[in-house]
């Protein structure tokens, strides 16, 4: 009888040590579930802040894009501006020194 009771011992001890194992098994995979839904929200967190961060810089590249555009679209006009005053400095210019040879000819004669 001492051989049957250490056969039960021992299915009982196998079947305690399955069940720690599938016990054990099972928290496993929950924790791994769960670090997972950890990994998985930090990652879509740091996803969100890049975009975020790449959303900034766009729009103030899109900030510098209209200032450059504003100061070539006045510098253009102010060009233009001091064309048209160099124009009429050098048609004033022209008078005086016409005006000038017609005031040294009347004096000459």
């Amino acid at each position: 009888m001492s051989t049957n009771g250490s056969t039960q011992t021992a299915t009982a001890v196998e079947l305690n040590m399955r069940n720690l194992l599938r016990a054990k098994r099972a928290r496993t995979s929950d924790e791994s579930k769960e670090t997972g839904s950890d990994y998985s929200s930090l990652v879509s967190q740091m996803s969100v802040r890049s975009v975020q961060e790449i959303d900034r810089h766009i729009e103030g590249l899109q900030g510098v894009r209209e200032k450059l555009n504003s100061d070539g679209d006045r510098l253009h006009r102010e060009i233009g501006q001091y064309g048209a005053f160099s124009q009429s400095v050098i048609e004033l210019t022209k008078i005086v020194s016409d005006g000038m040879a017609s005031v040294n000819k009347s004096n000459n004669v």
